[in-house]
């Protein structure tokens, strides 16, 4: 048996059936089949030693990053520099650029040095309009900096596509996303690893807690965090059509959303695995706790039966100072004297679930015992399974997303790209 267990807790409200034997099967031939790439990532030492080698090149003239990318280019980024940014600036080493902006690019190029910058561009398909219209809005200013096309790196399929071509053409610096790792699941690839190594995020650490669920999973089958993550989950989807992810700790809400994508890119689909129609999919939410208590909770309590909560909560800092005295005569002050504002927090968190059970709303609580990468890395690799797991359950592909391609092809021809005519 597996020597090192998941530092995460998973825990419901509401009683769930395990998952069917012939979902976890299935889940194992996909794998066989080299269909779940990000399975492989933690143990691929070759590419973490690549992506490493290329940061200590970049670190040598620059100390920030751009990185432009959109959806699964940068929202699991996100999340890793949100949870580890060690002081109140740290995260705005590696600045992400995901929206088609000119007063964000305005505003990276006026606050940065090209002379000390790098700009990464990260897209799989190397054709992402978004992110290309960012990157080439920022082409001379980084190429025209001290270090010049040196100054470039791409991330994005080791193959096929434009970008491809254009950083072999140039000899830029680049990094492949694997051919067997979608957008969504790829964080644990050099799209999320090569900028967060470069901000100092431990990486290997994020790695050896995705290979502790792996390993779990992989032994215990349908008895394993990730399965049970997925089992409870699944149990609420036909009554529940909207599952809100409450974190109560605001580093990991960028956590939230990035589940927010993978949940619903990979659940909404009009298709079952055979072929025919049918609807699935849950919407998701991200929640702020416990700023969110003081503008959606009102709606979850009193509003449609329609939802179903996942409070994620970190162990309180043991060392942050505690509420002084001093307010003995002010009730509503003098009762915090001698807690920590973590405490409160996570007092909160433990209401607002028991409040929320009292009326009926099924809850779930994943409990992280640490805030560290090694623990990231095990919710991040347990939310990727449990998504592939429910996706299975539901007979639908977890893994792909036609839906989002006619809004691709209309952009284009809106502009005049050619072969993409309305």
């Amino acid at each position: 048996m597996n020597a090192e267990s998941p530092e995460l807790v998973f825990r419901t409200s509401y009683n769930y059936a395990p998952l069917p034997g012939r979902v976890v099967d299935l889940f194992n031939e996909w794998k066989k089949e080299g269909k779940l790439g990000f399975m492989e990532l933690p143990g691929d030492s070759e590419l973490l030693a690549e992506t490493l080698r290329l940061v200590d090149t970049v670190r040598g003239y620059a100390d920030r990053m751009i990185v432009c990318g959109i959806g699964g280019s940068s929202l699991g980024l996100r999340a890793l520099l949100s949870a580890f940014s060690k002081t109140p600036d740290k995260k705005e080493i590696v600045m992400v650029a995901d929206s088609p902006d000119s007063a964000l690019i305005r505003e990276l190029t006026s606050c940065m040095d090209p002379d000390r910058t790098s700009v990464t561009v990260v897209t799989k398909s190397g054709g992402t309009a978004e992110t290309l219209s960012l990157f080439l809005s920022l082409y001379s200013w980084i190429a025209e900096s001290a270090n010049g096309e040196e100054g470039i790196t791409v991330i994005t399929d080791p193959e096929k596509g434009d970008l491809r071509r254009l950083a072999s053409d140039r000899k830029w610096s680049s990094l492949p996303v694997p051919s067997s790792v979608g957008g969504r699941y790829s964080v644990l690839s050099p799209v999320g690893l090569f900028p967060a190594a470069f901000a100092e995020i431990n990486v290997k650490a994020l790695l050896q807690g995705a290979r502790t669920v792996i390993t779990d999973f992989r032994e215990r089958g349908a008895a394993s965090l990730a399965a049970e993550i997925a089992a409870g989950f699944v149990s609420n989807i036909s009554s529940y059509p909207v599952h809100a992810l409450f974190p109560y700790n605001d580093r990991l809400f960028d956590t939230a959303l990035w589940f927010s994508q993978l949940w619903a890119e990979s659940l909404g689909k009009k298709m079952d695995l055979s072929g025919k129609p049918t609807v699935t999919g849950q919407t998701p939410l991200a929640c702020r706790g416990p700023a969110d208590q003081h503008s959606l909770l009102q709606l979850f309590m009193e509003g449609p039966g329609d939802k179903t909560v996942t409070i994620l909560t970190t162990q309180p800092d043991r060392n942050a100072p505690r509420i002084p005295a001093g307010f003995e005569e002010y009730p509503s002050m003098a009762y915090l004297e001698g807690y920590t504002p973590d405490e409160l927090r996570i007092a909160e968190a433990s209401a607002t679930g028991k409040a929320l059970e009292e009326n009926g709303i099924p809850v779930s609580y994943l409990e992280m015992k640490k805030l560290d990468e090694r623990t990231l890395g095990e919710l991040i690799m347990s939310l990727e399974i449990a998504t592939v797991l429910t996706g299975l359950a539901l007979d639908i592909n977890p893994l792909d997303q036609p839906g989002v391609e006619r809004g691709k092809v209309l952009t284009y021809a809106a502009l005049n790209r050619p072969g993409y005519e309305a």
